[in-house]
């Protein structure tokens, strides 16, 4: 699973969806409280660690990701990165070499990255899914919902999701790669009160001297 496609399920989770009754109705209804706390929100501001563990290689790995959201737009920290989408570029940052380069959204990642919002009905589409039952977990009550792709093509094969009975937040969830790998969400702490300008979504050149501009816009 390369890293765009790894970050682009991550941001999947913080959106939810336009349901029909074909699907699981009481796990429609959880993701459709979910989804309105984010939209209800000026803006998300989530940390969170994720682990990755290879069942083949018996290897863990551990790092730490800040993703603040607001209407199409975001940012995102994450392995030594940092990430602008201000609804019309990517801007993504590497300050070990100050370089960033600049690139359109890939509308071949399902539309993720050219425009989140889309977000909100990509599950009638992409995704099958069901209420696997409730959970208790370090004291907060979950519910346990499974999502599986309808394009069996997908490089995982089950999206696993932990939402709050009482908050409708996202506690946590896995990703189950085909080729073995685990990838586990926990959400730290959850913020949806700053109201945050326009700018914060923006890469300004200025606040980094020196900077290599690699542009790869058509």
């Amino acid at each position: 699973m390369n890293k765009i496609n790894f970050i682009s399920i991550f941001i999947l989770f913080l959106y939810s969806i336009h349901l029909n009754a074909q699907k699981d109705e009481r796990a429609g209804k959880i993701l459709e409280d979910f989804s309105a706390q984010t939209l209800s929100a000026p803006s998300v501001v989530l940390d969170f660690t994720i682990i990755m563990s290879s069942m083949k290689d018996e290897i863990i790995d551990q790092f730490d990701g800040e993703l603040t959201i607001k209407d199409e737009k975001y940012r995102l920290k994450i392995m030594g990165t940092e990430t602008w989408f201000d609804g019309k570029s990517i801007f993504t940052y590497m300050p070990d070499v100050n370089e960033v380069m600049i690139s359109d959204p890939d509308e071949e990642e399902g539309g993720l990255m050219s425009n989140p919002a889309k977000l909100f009905t990509m599950y009638d589409e992409e995704f099958k899914y069901r209420l696997v039952g409730e959970i208790n977990e370090s004291g907060y009550r979950l519910y346990e919902i499974d999502l599986h792709p309808v394009d069996l093509d997908r490089d995982f094969h089950t999206v696993k999701l932990f939402i709050g009975r009482n908050s409708n937040f996202l506690h946590s969830a896995v990703i189950a790669g085909k080729d073995g790998n685990r990838y586990t969400f926990i959400v730290n702490s959850y913020d949806k009160t700053k109201t945050l300008p326009e700018s914060y979504f923006v890469f300004n050149e200025s606040d980094h001297p020196g900077v290599e501009v690699i542009d790869m816009r058509w």
